[in-house]
């Protein structure tokens, strides 16, 4: 990880010195972290949001401020680009992202039909978990930030975060009792989370 940090680093330098095919290798180097951000929650329509993202990173370059990585900061930027297109969906009115699903509110991508069954299991048991949850928990287990790191992506307190992964967690092993088809699929599914967690991101974009 520290050495994808490093070359990002050196992209972002030359691109600010003017070299464009740097600005297009640090975009196709996180094109499918950013896909992936918005697929597993808004379905497959994602297009815009994921342009959004890029072009505010166009924009944005020259603001990054030292410490923060480009992929930090593009999740940022996604995470504000998500809330702003509920808050459109919900005409206007303020989204509490502690309560609302995604599972109630957009659909799932394509791609979940073609999965493992842990795999798609574990899914749609994001999808039932409130939004901060699902935000938090897929930062964690398929981009490997740590509560520090997520906590600034999303604008909230180390503590405030830390507290916030440790009951996302419970919500999921019980979504994920409340989802399964059968115990096996529940047992196998939760014997190797992380595991599982690691194989969606593998896949690509939305798990698949």
């Amino acid at each position: 990880m520290a050495d994808n940090w490093g070359i990002d680093a050196e992209l972002l330098a030359a691109w600010r010195r003017g070299d464009e095919s740097a600005g297009r290798r640090l975009v196709e180097r996180h094109l499918d972290a950013i896909a992936r951000f918005f697929r597993n929650k808004l379905g497959d329509n994602t297009e815009d949001l994921i342009q959004q993202t890029f072009l505010a990173l166009i924009e944005g370059k020259d603001r990054i401020r030292e410490g923060t990585t480009v992929r930090a900061y593009l999740l940022s930027v996604a995470h504000n680009v998500l809330c702003g297109h509920l808050r459109e969906r919900s005409r206007g009115r303020p989204v509490d992202m502690s309560i609302t699903r995604m599972v109630d509110i957009a659909p799932s991508p394509s791609s979940v039909a073609v999965l493992r069954g842990e795999q798609r299991l574990l899914l749609m048991a994001l999808r039932t978990l409130p939004i901060e949850h699902q935000v938090a928990l897929e930062l964690a287990y398929w981009e490997g930030f740590n509560a520090a790191e997520i906590a600034r992506i999303v604008g909230v307190s180390h503590s405030a975060m830390r507290s916030r992964l440790v009951r996302a967690r419970k919500l999921l092993g019980e979504a994920i009792e409340q989802v399964a088809e059968s115990p096996a699929l529940r047992d196998s599914t939760l014997g190797d989370l992380e595991g599982w967690a690691a194989s969606l991101r593998d896949l690509g974009p939305g798990g698949g």
